[in-house]
């Protein structure tokens, strides 16, 4: 997922430039994949999803800031630019 996005990124634009968009667009990819995990386990529990959009909220943060962030950053490590 990493490398595709990448790949498309650097199509448009080069590689001192695509960090700068690589690295937001995946904490944002995360942080949405994040919280509609969450909706989607609220609606299969039977949850009230009004009361847990704070929690849904911060799970989905934490899915961007853990996988987005420091998996976009080890993958840009690994990618020796």
């Amino acid at each position: 997922m990493y490398r595709g996005l990448w790949k498309f990124i650097t199509r448009y634009m080069d590689n001192s430039h695509a960090v700068s968009l690589f690295l937001p667009v995946v904490i944002l990819g995360w942080t949405i994949a994040g919280v509609a995990a969450g909706i989607v386990v609220c609606t299969a529990t039977g949850t009230d999803i009004v009361k847990a959009m704070a929690e849904i909220i911060c799970a989905g943060g934490y899915a961007g800031i853990i996988l987005g962030l420091f998996g976009g950053a080890f993958f840009l490590y690994r990618l020796d630019l």
